[in-house]
């Protein structure tokens, strides 16, 4: 099983401000790895999720025919449970990421002094 944290930027279900089609709750995320992604939660969760919370998303296939993710969120971590799993996964992503120079002048391409011809 392969999941990923996300925080949570928008909760969208059918209200007065958005009109749907129907009942589904869709929710804009920030994924750990700085990814904005929007997915589906259900009801049950979807009642209970506020903005800033740590949702669990499952990446795992939807079958073993069929490798697509599932793309559903899971779990909500509230309070020390999110703000723990966030920060991890964030000092992660900056450990992964190349250090930058500290040298901020361009870098010069030398070109040899060469006519066309043709």
């Amino acid at each position: 099983m392969l999941y990923h944290p996300g925080k949570v930027i928008a909760v969208f279900s059918a209200g007065k401000n958005v009109k749907s089609l129907d009942n589904s709750i869709q929710v804009t995320l920030e994924m750990w790895d700085e990814n904005v992604l929007t997915f589906n939660i259900s009801s049950k969760l979807g009642k209970i999720v506020k903005e800033d919370d740590i949702v669990i998303v499952d990446y795992s296939p939807k079958s073993d025919k069929v490798p697509i993710p599932k793309h559903e969120i899971v779990k909500v971590l509230k309070a020390n449970e999110g703000k723990e799993m966030w920060k991890k996964y964030k000092e992660y992503l900056k450990k992964m990421r190349p250090q930058k120079t500290t040298n901020s002048d361009p870098v010069q391409v030398q070109r040899p002094n060469v006519q066309y011809i043709g």
